[in-house]
Protein backbone atom coordinates (compact mmCIF):
# COMPACT_ATOMS: atom_id res chain seq x y z
CA UNK A 1 0.00 0.00 0.00
CA UNK A 2 3.30 2.60 0.93
CA UNK A 3 4.70 1.60 -2.22
CA UNK A 4 1.43 2.46 -4.59
CA UNK A 5 0.55 5.79 -3.03
CA UNK A 6 4.98 6.41 -3.43
CA UNK A 7 4.60 5.45 -6.78
CA UNK A 8 1.12 7.43 -7.15
CA UNK A 9 2.69 10.60 -5.68
CA UNK A 10 6.00 10.49 -7.84
CA UNK A 11 3.41 10.27 -11.19
CA UNK A 12 2.17 13.54 -9.85
CA UNK A 13 4.91 15.47 -9.45
CA UNK A 14 6.23 13.95 -12.44
CA UNK A 15 2.89 15.26 -14.11
CA UNK A 16 3.84 18.54 -12.97
CA UNK A 17 6.98 19.18 -14.13
CA UNK A 18 5.36 18.48 -17.16
CA UNK A 19 2.93 20.40 -16.97
CA UNK A 20 5.66 23.45 -15.82
CA UNK A 21 7.73 22.73 -18.33
CA UNK A 22 4.78 22.92 -21.15
CA UNK A 23 3.78 26.22 -19.85
CA UNK A 24 7.71 27.70 -19.47
CA UNK A 25 7.81 26.46 -23.16
CA UNK A 26 4.29 28.40 -24.42
CA UNK A 27 5.43 31.46 -22.46
CA UNK A 28 8.86 31.67 -24.39
CA UNK A 29 7.03 31.00 -27.62
CA UNK A 30 4.58 33.08 -27.45
CA UNK A 31 6.34 35.59 -25.81
CA UNK A 32 8.96 35.49 -28.30
CA UNK A 33 6.50 36.03 -30.83
CA UNK A 34 4.77 38.93 -28.95
CA UNK A 35 7.94 40.79 -28.80
CA UNK A 36 8.96 39.99 -32.26
CA UNK A 37 5.52 41.76 -33.10
CA UNK A 38 5.98 44.21 -30.82
CA UNK A 39 9.71 45.26 -32.34
CA UNK A 40 7.96 44.94 -35.97
CA UNK A 41 5.07 47.23 -35.33
CA UNK A 42 7.44 49.54 -33.61
CA UNK A 43 9.53 49.63 -36.56
CA UNK A 44 7.24 50.06 -38.69
CA UNK A 45 5.85 52.85 -36.52
CA UNK A 46 9.33 54.62 -36.57
CA UNK A 47 9.83 54.18 -40.76
CA UNK A 48 6.37 55.60 -41.54
CA UNK A 49 7.07 58.51 -39.30
CA UNK A 50 10.37 58.95 -40.59
CA UNK A 51 9.16 58.84 -44.36
CA UNK A 52 6.42 61.33 -43.35
CA UNK A 53 9.08 63.53 -41.72
CA UNK A 54 10.92 63.83 -44.63
CA UNK A 55 8.27 64.56 -47.06
CA UNK A 56 6.10 67.00 -45.12
CA UNK A 57 9.21 69.15 -43.77
CA UNK A 58 9.21 71.14 -46.32
CA UNK A 59 5.42 71.72 -45.14
CA UNK A 60 6.24 72.01 -41.48
CA UNK A 61 8.37 74.89 -41.92
CA UNK A 62 7.50 78.74 -41.82
CA UNK A 63 9.02 80.61 -44.53
CA UNK A 64 9.24 84.77 -43.64
CA UNK A 65 10.26 87.27 -46.03
CA UNK A 66 13.48 87.28 -43.91
CA UNK A 67 14.18 83.88 -45.44
CA UNK A 68 14.41 85.81 -49.17
CA UNK A 69 17.96 85.74 -50.90
CA UNK A 70 18.81 88.10 -53.46
CA UNK A 71 21.76 87.37 -55.95
CA UNK A 72 23.52 89.48 -58.26
CA UNK A 73 25.14 87.29 -61.19
CA UNK A 74 27.46 88.81 -63.53
CA UNK A 75 28.31 87.35 -67.01
CA UNK A 76 31.85 88.02 -68.94
CA UNK A 77 33.25 87.39 -72.17
CA UNK A 78 37.21 88.11 -72.59
CA UNK A 79 37.29 90.34 -69.60
CA UNK A 80 34.28 92.13 -70.53
CA UNK A 81 30.50 92.00 -68.59
CA UNK A 82 28.18 90.97 -70.86
CA UNK A 83 25.15 90.54 -68.36
CA UNK A 84 23.77 91.54 -65.34
CA UNK A 85 21.00 89.02 -63.93
CA UNK A 86 19.03 89.47 -60.17
CA UNK A 87 17.64 86.49 -58.75
CA UNK A 88 15.32 86.37 -56.25
CA UNK A 89 14.32 83.38 -54.56
CA UNK A 90 11.40 83.55 -51.71
CA UNK A 91 10.27 80.34 -50.39
CA UNK A 92 7.54 82.74 -48.07
CA UNK A 93 5.54 82.94 -51.56
CA UNK A 94 7.16 79.96 -53.22
CA UNK A 95 8.47 82.27 -56.40
CA UNK A 96 11.41 82.59 -57.26
CA UNK A 97 12.44 85.62 -60.31
CA UNK A 98 15.23 86.59 -62.60
CA UNK A 99 15.46 89.93 -64.06
CA UNK A 100 18.25 91.52 -66.81
CA UNK A 101 19.29 94.29 -66.46
CA UNK A 102 21.55 95.61 -70.03
CA UNK A 103 25.20 96.10 -69.83
CA UNK A 104 24.16 99.62 -71.33
CA UNK A 105 21.81 100.72 -68.21
CA UNK A 106 22.71 103.42 -66.57
CA UNK A 107 23.91 104.26 -62.90
CA UNK A 108 25.10 106.69 -60.38
CA UNK A 109 28.78 106.28 -59.63
CA UNK A 110 29.92 109.83 -57.18
CA UNK A 111 28.74 112.31 -59.20
CA UNK A 112 28.21 111.16 -62.39
CA UNK A 113 26.20 108.76 -64.84
CA UNK A 114 28.22 105.54 -66.18
CA UNK A 115 26.62 102.74 -67.62
CA UNK A 116 27.09 98.87 -65.94
CA UNK A 117 29.41 97.03 -67.52
CA UNK A 118 31.86 100.30 -68.00
CA UNK A 119 31.29 100.53 -64.03
CA UNK A 120 32.80 97.36 -64.07
CA UNK A 121 34.94 97.73 -65.84
CA UNK A 122 37.01 100.33 -63.59
CA UNK A 123 35.80 99.81 -60.27
CA UNK A 124 35.19 95.79 -60.09
CA UNK A 125 31.66 93.97 -58.65
CA UNK A 126 32.01 95.66 -55.05
CA UNK A 127 31.46 98.64 -56.39
CA UNK A 128 29.08 98.29 -59.27
CA UNK A 129 26.72 96.01 -56.96
CA UNK A 130 26.31 98.66 -54.65
CA UNK A 131 25.71 101.47 -57.71
CA UNK A 132 23.42 99.21 -59.30
CA UNK A 133 21.68 98.44 -55.49
CA UNK A 134 20.91 102.38 -55.27
CA UNK A 135 20.17 102.63 -58.84
CA UNK A 136 17.23 99.61 -58.71
CA UNK A 137 16.57 99.83 -55.47
CA UNK A 138 17.51 95.66 -55.02
CA UNK A 139 19.47 94.60 -52.23
CA UNK A 140 21.82 91.84 -53.12
CA UNK A 141 22.75 89.81 -50.60
CA UNK A 142 25.68 87.86 -52.40
CA UNK A 143 27.00 88.51 -55.80
CA UNK A 144 28.68 85.83 -58.51
CA UNK A 145 30.46 86.23 -61.24
CA UNK A 146 30.89 83.78 -63.82
CA UNK A 147 32.63 83.57 -67.24
CA UNK A 148 30.97 82.24 -70.47
CA UNK A 149 33.70 79.24 -70.38
CA UNK A 150 32.67 78.24 -67.12
CA UNK A 151 28.77 78.52 -67.76
CA UNK A 152 29.73 75.80 -70.56
CA UNK A 153 31.36 73.95 -67.31
CA UNK A 154 27.86 74.64 -65.32
CA UNK A 155 26.04 72.99 -67.85
CA UNK A 156 28.83 69.96 -68.74
CA UNK A 157 27.94 69.50 -64.72
CA UNK A 158 24.05 68.59 -65.20
CA UNK A 159 25.48 66.48 -67.93
CA UNK A 160 21.94 66.49 -69.47
CA UNK A 161 22.02 70.01 -71.56
CA UNK A 162 19.22 73.31 -71.25
CA UNK A 163 16.18 72.44 -72.46
CA UNK A 164 15.02 76.10 -74.22
CA UNK A 165 12.98 77.57 -76.46
CA UNK A 166 14.52 79.68 -78.88
CA UNK A 167 11.74 82.20 -80.02
CA UNK A 168 13.27 83.05 -83.40
CA UNK A 169 15.97 81.10 -86.47
CA UNK A 170 19.65 81.73 -85.39
CA UNK A 171 22.11 82.28 -88.45
CA UNK A 172 24.95 83.99 -88.14
CA UNK A 173 28.70 83.87 -89.50
CA UNK A 174 31.69 86.17 -88.12
CA UNK A 175 33.58 88.08 -85.34
CA UNK A 176 34.52 84.05 -84.63
CA UNK A 177 31.19 82.57 -84.05
CA UNK A 178 29.34 80.39 -86.04
CA UNK A 179 25.89 79.69 -85.26
CA UNK A 180 22.74 78.06 -86.96
CA UNK A 181 19.72 76.96 -85.07
CA UNK A 182 15.84 76.48 -85.50
CA UNK A 183 13.69 78.17 -83.52
CA UNK A 184 11.46 76.36 -81.00
CA UNK A 185 12.06 74.42 -77.84
CA UNK A 186 15.80 72.83 -78.17
CA UNK A 187 18.11 70.80 -75.55
CA UNK A 188 21.33 72.73 -76.04
CA UNK A 189 24.55 71.73 -75.52
CA UNK A 190 27.11 73.48 -73.41
CA UNK A 191 28.66 74.90 -75.92
CA UNK A 192 25.42 75.92 -77.95
CA UNK A 193 24.25 77.78 -74.78
CA UNK A 194 26.86 80.08 -74.92
CA UNK A 195 26.62 81.02 -78.88
CA UNK A 196 23.26 81.70 -78.16
CA UNK A 197 24.21 84.25 -75.40
CA UNK A 198 27.01 85.94 -78.04
CA UNK A 199 24.51 85.88 -80.19
CA UNK A 200 24.18 89.09 -82.02
CA UNK A 201 21.47 89.52 -84.33
CA UNK A 202 18.70 89.16 -82.03
CA UNK A 203 14.70 90.93 -83.76
CA UNK A 204 14.85 92.26 -80.54
CA UNK A 205 18.18 94.36 -80.62
CA UNK A 206 20.18 95.06 -77.17
CA UNK A 207 17.14 94.65 -74.94
CA UNK A 208 16.73 91.24 -76.20
CA UNK A 209 20.37 90.33 -76.19
CA UNK A 210 20.17 91.67 -72.17
CA UNK A 211 16.72 89.72 -71.64
CA UNK A 212 18.25 86.78 -73.55
CA UNK A 213 20.50 86.49 -69.84
CA UNK A 214 18.11 85.92 -67.79
CA UNK A 215 16.16 83.63 -69.34
CA UNK A 216 19.08 81.66 -69.95
CA UNK A 217 19.30 82.23 -65.88
CA UNK A 218 15.25 80.94 -65.19
CA UNK A 219 16.10 78.14 -67.54
CA UNK A 220 19.01 76.35 -65.84
CA UNK A 221 17.10 76.78 -62.29
CA UNK A 222 13.81 75.40 -63.53
CA UNK A 223 15.21 72.38 -65.09
CA UNK A 224 18.00 71.57 -62.65
CA UNK A 225 16.87 73.07 -59.11
CA UNK A 226 14.30 70.23 -58.70
CA UNK A 227 13.16 67.48 -55.70
CA UNK A 228 14.93 64.69 -57.74
CA UNK A 229 18.53 66.18 -57.12
CA UNK A 230 17.66 66.95 -53.66
CA UNK A 231 20.16 64.07 -52.39
CA UNK A 232 23.33 65.68 -55.03
CA UNK A 233 22.73 69.63 -53.61
CA UNK A 234 26.04 69.86 -51.50
CA UNK A 235 27.56 68.38 -54.29
CA UNK A 236 26.20 70.62 -57.10
CA UNK A 237 26.94 73.84 -54.60
CA UNK A 238 30.50 72.49 -54.65
CA UNK A 239 30.70 72.23 -58.30
CA UNK A 240 29.10 75.71 -58.97
CA UNK A 241 30.85 77.94 -56.21
CA UNK A 242 34.36 77.19 -57.32
CA UNK A 243 33.43 78.33 -61.42
CA UNK A 244 32.75 81.53 -59.90
CA UNK A 245 34.37 84.77 -58.11
CA UNK A 246 31.90 85.03 -55.22
CA UNK A 247 30.81 86.31 -51.55
CA UNK A 248 28.92 83.32 -51.02
CA UNK A 249 30.29 81.26 -47.79
CA UNK A 250 29.27 77.66 -47.01
CA UNK A 251 27.64 79.50 -43.90
CA UNK A 252 25.11 81.69 -46.53
CA UNK A 253 24.43 78.24 -48.56
CA UNK A 254 23.32 76.64 -45.49
CA UNK A 255 21.29 79.34 -43.99
CA UNK A 256 19.71 79.65 -47.82
CA UNK A 257 19.39 75.85 -48.01
CA UNK A 258 16.13 75.44 -45.81
CA UNK A 259 14.26 77.52 -48.32
CA UNK A 260 15.65 76.30 -51.32
CA UNK A 261 14.98 72.83 -50.65
CA UNK A 262 11.67 74.07 -50.21
CA UNK A 263 11.42 75.74 -53.71
CA UNK A 264 12.95 72.52 -55.15
CA UNK A 265 9.88 70.59 -53.83
CA UNK A 266 7.29 73.06 -55.36
CA UNK A 267 9.54 73.23 -58.88
CA UNK A 268 7.51 71.62 -61.64
CA UNK A 269 9.71 73.22 -64.22
CA UNK A 270 8.51 76.89 -64.01
CA UNK A 271 9.61 78.15 -60.06
CA UNK A 272 11.70 80.85 -61.77
CA UNK A 273 9.79 83.58 -64.10
CA UNK A 274 11.62 86.12 -66.03
CA UNK A 275 10.09 90.15 -64.54
CA UNK A 276 10.66 92.46 -67.86
CA UNK A 277 12.62 96.29 -66.85
CA UNK A 278 11.34 98.36 -68.71
CA UNK A 279 13.08 101.39 -70.02
CA UNK A 280 14.40 103.26 -72.85
CA UNK A 281 18.15 103.20 -75.20
CA UNK A 282 19.32 106.52 -76.06
CA UNK A 283 21.46 107.54 -78.45
CA UNK A 284 23.46 105.01 -80.94
CA UNK A 285 26.41 102.84 -81.44
CA UNK A 286 29.18 103.11 -79.05
CA UNK A 287 27.17 106.26 -77.22
CA UNK A 288 23.86 104.04 -76.71
CA UNK A 289 22.95 104.13 -72.84
CA UNK A 290 19.98 102.15 -71.37
CA UNK A 291 17.60 104.25 -68.90
CA UNK A 292 15.32 101.95 -66.37
CA UNK A 293 11.68 103.35 -66.13
CA UNK A 294 10.95 104.79 -62.59
CA UNK A 295 7.98 102.86 -62.62
CA UNK A 296 9.74 99.73 -63.24
CA UNK A 297 12.17 100.45 -60.50
CA UNK A 298 9.60 100.85 -58.43
CA UNK A 299 7.86 97.64 -59.19
CA UNK A 300 11.38 95.71 -58.45
CA UNK A 301 11.90 96.96 -55.37
CA UNK A 302 8.37 95.99 -54.35
CA UNK A 303 9.10 92.34 -55.91
CA UNK A 304 12.63 91.50 -55.20
CA UNK A 305 12.33 93.27 -51.30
Amino acid sequence: MALWEKKKSKKRVSNVLVFLLAFVLFLLVFGGLCLWAVVQINEERRSRESADSGLNLSETVAFTEEDARNILIVTTDGGEAQGFVAVRADPSLTKMGAVAFPRDMVVDYETSEIRLYELYREQGIAVTRTALEKTSGVVFDNYAVITYENIERVIDHFEAGLIFMLTEDLDYQGDGLSIQLDGGLKTLSSSQVVDVLRYPNWHGGRKQRAQIQAQITAALINQYMTSSRAEQADGDFSALVNLVNSDILVSHYNEAKPGLAYLASRNTGDICQVLDLEGEYQGSGDAIRFYAADRVVDRLEAAFG
